[in-house]
């Protein structure tokens, strides 16, 4: 059973809490997913495994030098683990309209209070 506060809670369970302009989404448990994904592709890829070693040796011995956008081999790296482990957190059937309606719930409110102090200007 969800609570108000967890309306998802598989595959990955999402908690909504207010915040004062909206809502935060906790995906803990996506997140923990993704860096066991990371380690486990550094641990059976060698390919991966060499790169971070060779990240780590390239890193700049100045850290107030300025690199070209080519210099920028850890943004590659990091593009290409994402594409592995992946961006896309499921949230199926019911759980899907208890997520919306729970942000809205939450959400709502906020929006209106904030137009209302911009003089009801639309967000």
């Amino acid at each position: 059973m969800t609570s108000p506060n967890v309306p998802v809670d598989g595959p990955f369970r999402i908690t909504v809490v207010p915040l004062p302009t909206g809502v935060a989404l906790d995906v803990e448990g996506f997140a923990h997913h993704i860096v066991q994904g990371v380690v486990e592709t550094l641990l059976r890829d060698d390919a991966y495994a060499d790169r971070l070693g060779e990240l780590y040796e390239a890193l700049p011995t100045d850290p107030h030098i300025v690199q070209a956008p080519s210099d920028l081999p850890v943004e590659q790296f990091v593009a290409d683990l994402v594409a592995v482990v992946g961006t896309r957190l499921p949230v199926y059937g019911l759980q899907a309209l208890r997520l919306a309606e729970r942000v809205e719930q939450l959400a709502a409110p906020v929006v209106a209070g904030l137009q209302a102090a911009k003089g009801g200007a639309a967000a």
